[in-house]
């Protein structure tokens, strides 16, 4: 039976995903937490990693040895860095880089999306009222500020923690990668002040420092209700369009070729 393999990294993202799914097994891949599931003729394991570049390229790799996946799915959230994408909008990646030290390195191209499973993806989410957007996924490896969003020169650029490790371990091993990411907030209009980037990034490296920035500026505590109303509704857009796409995919893959594809 053919495999897929779903990477998502936090609690929100997984949990709101399985909801969608009746029948399925918890098992474990060494540290990290896994599901599987057979759907539509496929087996599926979704891996849980945590929201580090290192843990997403570690659980990929672990996956891929595990089933060698004829695709791998990255879903989850991102933050925009420009002010026409909005919050509550929806970026497919079609590259990724990594931005370390304020250096972004390792440019990796993401599978081309099939015409027919891109309006796919355009109409469902359009019958929702959605705007969807193809981008770059920026990965961030480690804490930092970014003090000047203009210097960001990429298509409807997006910036998150996973995405580019697991396109660092399917890449060696010419696996065909989908990166679905829902917009929680917009860094070009809030700044880096905000409980989306102290939770979703300082948090994950420094948590001296996201202390002392909800210390020092205590009135971002006040959109505490909004900051969890936005991811579980972004966690729902995304986990129903990924639920769809899985309903309607079909793997095309040769042996022969060192490239997978996959369509509707």
């Amino acid at each position: 039976m053919k495999t897929i393999g779903l990477i998502a990294s936090g609690s929100i993202e997984v949990y709101t995903f399985l909801r969608y799914i009746p029948v399925k097994k918890k098992l474990k891949l060494n540290e990290f937490d896994a599901y599987y599931f057979k759907h539509n003729g496929y087996e599926i394991f979704l891996i849980k990693c945590d929201k580090q570049l290192a843990s997403a390229r570690r659980a990929t790799s672990l996956l891929i040895d595990k089933i060698s996946p004829l695709l791998i799915v990255s879903f989850g959230f991102g933050g925009a860095v420009e002010e026409d994408i909005h919050v509550g909008d929806i970026v497919c990646g079609n590259s990724t880089t990594m931005i370390e030290n304020g250096v972004f390195e390792q440019y990796i191209g993401l599978s081309a999306i099939p015409s027919d499973i891109r309006n796919f993806i355009f109409d469902l989410l359009v019958e929702n009222k959605k705007r969807i957007f193809l981008g770059t996924i920026i990965t961030v490896n480690g804490e930092q500020d970014l003090l000047d969003y203009t210097k960001i020169r990429f298509n409807h650029p997006v910036l998150e923690m996973e995405t580019h490790g697991v396109a660092q371990a399917a890449h060696r091993r010419r696996i065909p990668i989908f990166s679905l990411r829902g917009i929680t907030h917009n860094l070009a209009i809030e700044g880096n002040i905000n409980l989306h980037t102290i939770f979703d990034f300082t948090w994950q490296y420094d948590k001296g420092r996201a202390l002392r920035k909800l210390l020092t500026h205590p009135w971002v505590l006040f959109k505490l209700v909004g900051f969890y109303k936005t991811k579980f509704n972004q966690s729902n857009q995304v986990a129903s369009t990924i639920y769809s796409l899985l309903q309607v995919l079909s793997l095309d893959y040769n042996t022969n070729s060192e490239d997978a594809d996959y369509r509707i």
